[in-house]
């Protein structure tokens, strides 16, 4: 996903049409900045273009300024994702054993070389030196699924060869 594309506006009043405000969130986020907006107005608006953008989440992302800020946001279709959801699960799991594997190899000094380390607090982040690899695991371990955090689920996917079909699902700058 590209860096957030900003557009400037002083009322709510002065917000382009859906049809244009969708050409310009294709592929990336949106911010809408107000420089004159109220609370009231500010959620009319997030209201109104949560309607009209069914496939987007919409949401105030400046607050306690001068000037608001209005997100765009692009989401994933809950069909492509159903579309894709074993591909997912295999993904999680790939990611539970993986970084149940590396943490017990570096614990026992046991790490192959082409792994760099970066040991942190309650996580440790590998990086394959050869695949590029990067898997950001919890020294606790994971027990469910409900505990990948999905930042690190996200760094894992876009960088593991054969999830690219989960990878493509995966929106932000990783």
């Amino acid at each position: 996903m590209r860096n957030p594309k900003f557009v400037e506006y002083k009322t709510a009043s002065e917000v382009w049409a859906t049809e244009q405000l969708l050409e310009q969130a294709e592929g990336g986020q949106l911010v809408l900045r107000f420089s004159a907006l109220s609370a009231d107005e500010s959620t009319t608006l997030i209201h109104r273009l949560s309607r009209e953008l069914p496939d987007h989440a919409v949401f105030q992302s400046r607050f306690g300024t001068q000037d608001q800020w209005v997100t765009i946001l692009p989401l994933v279709s809950k069909a492509k994702i159903l579309e894709r959801r074993d591909r997912i699960r295999q993904a999680m799991a790939a990611y539970a054993q993986t970084c149940a594997e590396l943490i017990r190899q570096y614990q026992s000094d046991a790490l192959a070389s082409e792994w760099t380390v970066d040991d942190h607090g309650e996580h440790c982040r590998f990086v394959h030196s050869a695949s590029g690899q990067t898997v950001e695991a919890p020294f606790h371990g994971l027990v469910r699924v409900n505990q990948i955090d999905p930042y690190f689920f996200a760094v894992f996917v876009k960088s593991t060869q054969g999830l690219e079909p989960v990878a493509e699902l995966v929106t932000g700058n990783w």
